[in-house]
């Protein structure tokens, strides 16, 4: 029934962009379907259009990073992700997946500026001391990785990954 529901808002959302192919907010909606529907690389298209008809939307770069990652292409996710950034430099989710994805690329250390960057605009997320902490441990900075990951523990209790690489540290 939820496959009927989302066929029916792809439908719908096609036609509506095509009798208004400027509205970057219906192309973004059409993007979204089009992800949960499985269209990856419509999403893609939908959400490049997104941005070129309002390059000053963080969101949409974001959300084009997000649908790059779902192709399986890391460069093009990492591109749209500092597209991100640098239209909106508090856009926590951005840094953090930028982080994330940058550490996918062997390079730790922007991973970890990245997630210096994604705590600063959201100090409450304990994700993002958290994924620091694993890199600052996989680098043999143990003493960073401890505070890290003490941060995430403090933020939230019963993050049990997060306590488990603390006992895990010596």
């Amino acid at each position: 029934l939820a496959h009927n529901h989302l066929e029916s808002a792809y439908n719908h959302l096609k036609k509506a962009v095509a009798w208004d192919p400027n509205s970057p907010p219906l192309r973004h909606e059409l993007a979204v379907v089009c992800s949960m529907t499985g269209r990856s690389r419509d999403a893609v298209d939908q959400l490049e259009a997104a941005c070129r008809l309002d390059p000053n939307e963080a969101e949409y770069a974001y959300k084009l990073a997000l649908a790059w990652n779902e192709m399986g292409n890391l460069q093009q996710t990492v591109k749209a992700l500092e597209r991100a950034v640098g239209i909106n430099p508090r856009h926590a989710r951005a840094w953090y997946n930028l982080g994330l994805a940058r550490n996918q690329l062997n390079q730790p250390e922007a991973a970890i500026d990245a997630l210096l960057r994604a705590e600063s605009a959201n100090p409450n997320d304990p994700r993002i001391p958290y994924a620091r902490a694993t890199i600052l441990a996989r680098l043999g900075r143990l003493e960073e990785a401890k505070t890290a990951a003490s941060r995430a523990v403090e933020l939230q209790r019963d993050f049990a990954e997060a306590r488990q690489l603390l006992d895990q540290l010596p």
